[in-house]
């Protein structure tokens, strides 16, 4: 056989059996591991939206005790999505300033919201204020997962988190 000077032979041409046989074993163990991720990705974008939510409204309410500005969550039956404002007082009245972006609830649906002191409500624009001294409406939102099973989101008005109360797990 002939050899280089290093001592690697020239004449090898392919991988043995043992190579490939190693190589597919990885590569099985590598998609057995990564396939049961991808099929529940639809379950994971309900997820990341509840948590974003749940970020936004903290934000909002953190946002609210900073800057001593009123601010505003505004739920949108119909674009199925919530957009945040803050209000600054001006001497001829109150000027809204967008505050973020729209969030879209998809995935999931909104369904119902009731605002203590207000009722419950299933269509239209749901406004609910969080104040400046660190205080927010009582707020518990309902959305509906693509299986139909409900989510329950409970704005806690002393502190600004949200308490996220499914069927499978509670987290604060």
């Amino acid at each position: 056989m002939p050899m280089w000077r290093t001592g690697i032979s020239i004449n090898r041409r392919g991988f043995t059996l043992v190579e490939l046989v190693i190589v597919i074993v990885v590569l099985s163990l590598v998609s057995l591991l990564s396939l049961p991720l991808l099929s529940n990705r639809g379950e994971g974008d309900e997820r990341l939206v509840v948590r974003r939510l749940a970020g936004t409204v903290k934000q909002l309410y953190n946002e609210a005790t900073l800057t001593r500005d009123e601010h505003l969550l505004v739920f949108n039956f119909s674009r199925n999505s919530v957009t945040t404002f803050r209000l600054h007082s001006r001497v001829g009245g109150t000027e809204t300033e967008p505050f973020g972006r729209e969030l879209l609830l998809e995935p999931l649906k909104l369904t119902q919201i009731d605002v203590e002191g207000k009722g419950s409500f299933r269509t239209g624009q749901v406004s609910v204020r969080v104040l400046p001294l660190g205080w927010m409406e009582q707020t518990r939102l309902f959305v509906m997962r693509r299986n139909g099973t409900e989510i329950e989101l409970d704005f806690s008005p002393l502190t600004g988190s949200v308490t996220i109360n499914d069927e499978f797990a509670t987290v604060q």
